[in-house]
């Protein structure tokens, strides 16, 4: 299976959901679906997982699930298993993450290391034999 084809879908189902036709065009699931899985994130991981064992416990061929999402079975799967939108959000919230956070503030200057070791260990000049 291609997780990133599986991301793309799952985003595009979402992304009708609960966008407008604005909001709907200028976003761009396949860019976001890649971003996604070359993160190697294992949170996104267990949301396509998630996605891809109801899928295949509703009864949909598996093929299908890199193609498009729609009809009836599709909306069924996600009726009946909310946290299945929720996974979805985790990968949505999981990207923005990746992408939009610093892991610091930048007003905050940069931390630099003591000038001397904090103990005698640091201090050894030779690695241990």
């Amino acid at each position: 299976m291609n997780h990133a084809r599986i991301a793309q879908q799952a985003l595009h189902y979402r992304n009708c959901m609960v966008a407008d036709s604005y909001t709907a065009g200028r976003f761009n699931p396949a860019a976001v679906a890649n971003v996604a899985v070359e993160c190697g994130d294992p949170t996104i991981d267990s949301a396509i997982r998630r996605i891809a064992t109801a899928w295949v416990r509703g009864g949909l061929d598996v093929d299908a699930i890199t193609e498009p999402w729609s009809g009836e079975l599709v909306d069924q799967i996600f009726t009946k298993d909310p946290t299945l939108l929720d996974a979805i959000d985790d990968i949505i919230r999981t990207v923005h993450r990746v992408q939009f956070s610093r892991p610091r503030p930048l007003s905050r200057p940069r931390r630099v290391a003591p000038a001397r070791p904090m103990h005698g260990l640091a201090a050894r000049s030779q690695p241990f034999a």
